[in-house]
This record gives structure tokens, sequence and C-alpha cells, in this order.
């Protein structure tokens, strides 16, 4: 059962960081989505974490973030 558990975690990983095919691409672009042609940095912003510290988008830099905005209305 660990196994399974390690297998199944694995292949969820790689579902989610998969890279997109070509009928991705295809949406996009039927969507009119391109890709900037000059990257273009986000804006810096600060959020309050759970233990009430202010957390800034510009102390992150470098680092992967993950924002989940949810909501329960």
């Amino acid at each position: 059962m660990k196994h399974f558990a390690s297998i199944l975690f694995l292949l969820s990983i790689l579902f989610l960081f998969r890279i997109p095919g070509a009928g991705a691409q295809t949406q996009f672009v039927e969507a009119g989505v391109e890709k900037f042609r000059i990257p273009v940095e986000a804006p810096d912003f600060a959020l309050t974490d759970m233990d009430g510290r202010k957390v800034s988008l510009k102390e992150l830099r470098g680092k992967i973030i993950l924002l989940n905005f949810f909501a329960t209305w």
C-alpha cells in the first residue's frame, strides 16, 4: 500500500508539471492568448501570512511561489 501511495503521488506530480502538448498550444492560439514578447515581472505586493507577518513578493524573488486565492462565499 505504501508503494501504491508513492507511485500515485509521483504520477500526480508528473501530471501537474507536465509540459503542455500541441493540444494546449492550439487552445491558446484559438483563444488569442500569446506569450509576452518581452518578459514582464509581476508587480510587488504584500500579504499577511497565517502568523500575522507581512510577506512581500519582492522578498521571495528567486523562489518558487504558489498563490492560491481561495474564497468561500
